[in-house]
């Protein structure tokens, strides 16, 4: 699968909703209004099943990754780990 990066002026209580419904498994709250996403479409298929596309559960940014580095807790390394060799 694809990590995504959804990145959201501040919490947004429906679009937490939204991420809950539709990648219940599928998801990590990293931060306020910071979210990684596991799925196998693409950033516009999130964006549209989040209904941020067309502003239903607010604004953000939905970004691919193609490699990921960085110091975070080890619960966000290893969920990147899972989801990236899920097939």
């Amino acid at each position: 699968m694809t990590i995504f990066a959804i990145l959201t002026p501040s919490d947004n209580p429906q679009l937490e909703a939204a991420l809950t419904v539709s990648f219940y498994t599928n998801f990590l709250k990293v931060g306020p209004g910071q979210y990684l996403v596991a799925s196998k479409g693409t950033a516009v298929d999130v964006s549209n099943a989040l209904g941020i596309s067309d502003g239903t559960n607010g604004n953000g940014i939905v970004l691919t990754t193609s490699s990921y580095y960085g110091r975070a807790g080890s619960n966000i390394w290893e969920w990147m780990s899972v989801k990236v060799s899920a097939p």
